[in-house]
């Protein structure tokens, strides 16, 4: 009986992970992991060229009359433009194998709690960019777009804009949201961890808010309606933020 229980606990002692791994062994692996999701997104970025006018359509749905009027300057210059949105959607769907690769490179290193913040993060981030996203695609993106086209006509200038310009603005309207849609999660896991405090947030609302507004310019066009729709909704984000960490954790100071 006593050697059946050292079999079963050297058994079980090698299934724990290797802490005292070389770094060598580190890079050996870590250099498969991104070898792997390299390959994955040539494949699947090479796939979604065949998809790539389905996915222009798409761009255009937020305002229609677009796409009778885009032009293009360069004569390789929608093609480029369907090799760029192929190689998002590459990436974009290789996005599930990254974070698998990406969870499975750092579990070892993590304690119990450290491990579920990590897996909560990764769901919640994700679930928050898909929000942001959507959010700009059928709200602010046509909103924005209308605005620019009737202010253009109303003083009596016909707007021809390039299926570069028009794709530049969509895409970083949807980027921008999606990330900005993570101020959420970045605030409540700042205060889990004691690095602000919720009272010290609410004391910097107006540092904060000036913050935000930085934020907004930088990663928005470079007009000051596109910066306001980002700004709108990143301040209300913000105060959302604090009412679910004065929830959660209430107003514990920051240690």
């Amino acid at each position: 009986m006593k050697v059946e229980k050292g079999l079963i606990y050297l058994h079980l002692k090698s299934k724990e992970p290797n802490m005292q791994m070389p770094l060598w062994d580190h890079l050996g692996e870590l250099r498969k992991r991104m070898f792997k999701v390299f390959i994955a997104v040539g494949v699947l970025t090479g796939l979604s060229f065949f998809c790539s006018d389905w996915m222009l359509q798409c761009l255009l749905k937020p305002f229609p009359d677009a796409s009778q009027g885009l032009i293009s300057l360069q004569p390789a210059g929608v093609f480029m433009e369907s090799m760029r949105l192929a190689l998002i959607s590459g990436f974009v769907l290789t996005l599930p194998l990254i974070l698998y690769q990406v969870w499975s490179f750092v579990s070892p290193g993590l304690k119990s709690f450290e491990a579920k913040a990590f897996l909560i993060s990764l769901y919640a981030g994700t679930f928050l960019f898909l929000i942001g996203v959507g959010f700009a695609y059928f709200l602010v993106i046509p909103k924005a777009l209308v605005f620019f086209w009737d202010y253009s006509r109303g003083l009596g200038i016909l707007p021809s804009w390039t299926i570069e310009h028009y794709l530049n603005f969509v895409l970083m309207f949807l980027l921008s949201f999606g990330l900005a849609f993570e101020l959420p999660l970045v605030l409540v896991l700042m205060v889990r961890f004691n690095i602000v405090s919720v009272q010290w947030l609410s004391q910097k609302r107006a540092h904060v808010v000036i913050a935000l507004a930085v934020i907004a310019a930088i990663l928005t066009p470079p007009d000051v309606m596109s910066q306001i729709m980002l700004l709108v909704p990143l301040w209300l984000l913000y105060e959302i933020s604090l009412l679910v960490a004065k929830t959660l954790y209430g107003s514990s100071e920051m240690k």
